[in-house]
């Protein structure tokens, strides 16, 4: 790791505290709206998201101002924390869209901030990309928020701008752009696994690695809106964000079991870090797309195993997205500060 030497910072943030309006935001979207009486609560979540995000942005603003940008800039790994700033920022101008939808003023306000952190981040990214590929250094999935910031703002700009031509097909590259990204960290994250033969499911798997399955359901979300891509298509990239889905869940179920054989039930379990955010992002993205994607395209007969899985899913999905929201929101409030990989975001 690239040691940081700057002075002490006593308003230090994780880099990936955006992650925080991250999930909430992605729950306030998809899940509030299928949990019956969820609609008419889409304002009241609308300001809760708000008052996280100015409490999230405040705090980065301060850390920045007593210990330089630098703080986020600088490591290699955290500096793409930086890419739920703009996630973060998208989902609160989707939520304004969702809340009050006769003042698109203010979702564009928001959707023109996360342009702006967008195109301040990705050239720092994709550089950093370049850089752990040809120093054949350590990578987890944080890496992959280049991807979700891409499509986040390729999603955005579908939504509000739907009759625009041109913004229309900037969304298509920039669709693409993400996809590229996944594919790079992708790539990265394995040959980081495959290649180390000592490394231990409980220490080395991070949370971040959940973003492998969340990176491809937010491309797949933002190819069903853009309506180029057809329902072949379609179904194999749901496939694949399901298989991710599995193995990567499967993997963490696997190592919660490790965990809590090693330290116990509440130290294993009853831990906090701003990471754990992230799989709320994705659990909740994951269900989103399986939305976007049922209500767009209709089960063909080779697709009948496949749709009666996201019938479960539409079903009943938005239950575990808002019982594992409840749960990091009591971590959050209550829960030892001393997570499996407390400064693997930073």
């Amino acid at each position: 790791m690239i040691a940081l030497h700057v002075r002490p910072n006593r308003f230090d943030a994780p880099s990936a505290l955006g992650a925080v309006v991250m999930a909430l935001g992605i729950f306030a979207a998809a899940s509030l709206q299928r949990i019956p009486g969820g609609p008419g609560l889409t304002m009241p979540a609308a300001l809760v998201l708000l008052l996280a995000w100015l409490g999230s942005a405040a705090k980065l603003l301060l850390s920045i101002r007593q210990g330089g940008l630098v703080v986020h800039t600088q490591p290699l790994l955290g500096s793409f924390g930086i890419g739920t700033w703009v996630a973060g920022t998208a989902m609160m101008a989707r939520v304004a869209m969702l809340a009050w939808p006769a003042s698109l003023w203010l979702a564009k306000a928001f959707f023109a901030a996360s342009v702006a952190l967008w195109l301040w981040f990705l050239p720092r990214a994709i550089r950093n990309l370049v850089r752990l590929s040809a120093g054949r250094l350590p990578a987890n999935g944080i890496v992959l928020l280049a991807t979700v910031a891409t499509q986040a703002i390729a999603i955005m700009a579908l939504r509000l701008f739907p009759g625009a031509a041109a913004l229309h097909w900037t969304a298509i590259l920039l669709i693409a752009l993400g996809m590229v990204c996944y594919l790079t960290g992708l790539g990265l994250i394995l040959r980081h696994y495959l290649a180390r033969q000592d490394w231990r499911l409980a220490q080395d798997w991070h949370n971040t690695n959940c973003i492998l399955h969340g990176a491809l359901s937010i491309t797949g979300l933002a190819a069903v809106l853009s309506g180029e891509i057809g329902a072949t298509g379609m179904l194999v990239l749901w496939i694949c964000a399901f298989a991710a889905f599995a193995i990567v869940e499967t993997i963490e179920a696997a190592r919660l079991v490790v965990r809590v054989r090693a330290l116990g039930l509440r130290r294993a379990l009853w831990v906090y870090d701003v990471s754990q955010w992230a799989r709320n992002f994705t659990f909740g993205m994951f269900y989103a797309f399986t939305l976007a994607f049922s209500a767009r395209f209709d089960a063909t007969a080779g697709d009948l195993p496949f749709a009666a899985v996201r019938g479960v899913i539409l079903a009943y999905g938005q239950y575990p997205v808002l019982f594992l929201l409840a749960a990091e929101l009591a971590l959050a409030a209550t829960g030892a500060r001393d997570g499996p990989h407390a400064h693997a975001c930073r």
